[in-house]
């Protein structure tokens, strides 16, 4: 574990995302209580968006597209090294913001939701780290939002179709869901450490350094 860490902290994009994590964790901290209202039918409730949701959400989006690897040739060679890098590296995509709700949950009150918000970030931040090593750095974090902004709309449009989804959000769903969500982060992080970050279909679309 010691040194999966040391190599994650040598890799290449580490010191961008660590300082992309603190600025979320201080945004979510600054915004307080902030809830965003998302209507798209009038005749519905809102979808509630907290920003400890929103934010987490975005940085876990995002932080695939930081850490994936170019892999050069020595690094397809060095397979045990860098397959332990890149399984701490899909570790840290998925725990980091999904400990953003869990840390602001303290400055929040007592019947704030978080911990089942906390499993919707770890589900995103599975699908988010797929869909970067099968597709790439551009690819991977747009599906990554179109998923969490797809879900949003189906919560506040079809709530009766939302009761049956695996995220809370919507008035009929606000119970928590941690094992689909660990199953989607278990499946990530294998693959991401299968791929050491980037699939056969990755390198074939983009040139190696």
């Amino acid at each position: 574990m010691t040194r999966g860490w040391r190599l994650f902290l040598a890799a290449r994009g580490t010191l961008p995302f660590l300082v992309l994590a603190a600025a979320a964790l201080a945004a979510v901290l600054a915004s307080g209580v902030t809830v965003f209202e998302i209507r798209l039918v009038d005749t519905n409730l809102p979808r509630f968006t907290p920003a400890w949701e929103a934010v987490p959400v975005i940085l876990a989006v995002l932080a695939p597209a930081l850490l994936a690897p170019r892999l050069a040739t020595w690094e397809l060679l060095a397979g045990p090294r860098i397959r332990i890098r890149a399984a701490t590296i899909a570790g840290a995509v998925v725990v980091m913001p999904a400990a953003i709700p869990w840390v602001a949950h303290f400055h929040l009150p007592d019947d704030a939701r978080w911990w089942d918000i906390m499993w919707n970030v770890v589900l995103v931040a599975g699908i988010a780290l797929i869909a970067t090593a099968a597709l790439g750095r551009i690819a991977g974090p747009m599906i990554g939002l179109f998923v969490y902004v797809a879900i949003i709309a189906i919560q506040q449009t079809m709530p009766e179709v939302a009761a049956y989804l695996p995220v809370s959000g919507a008035k009929t769903n606000l119970r928590a869901h941690p094992l689909p969500s660990l199953i989607a982060a278990f499946i990530a992080v294998g693959f991401w450490t299968v791929t050491k970050g980037q699939s056969h279909l990755t390198r074939s679309l983009q040139r190696n350094d």
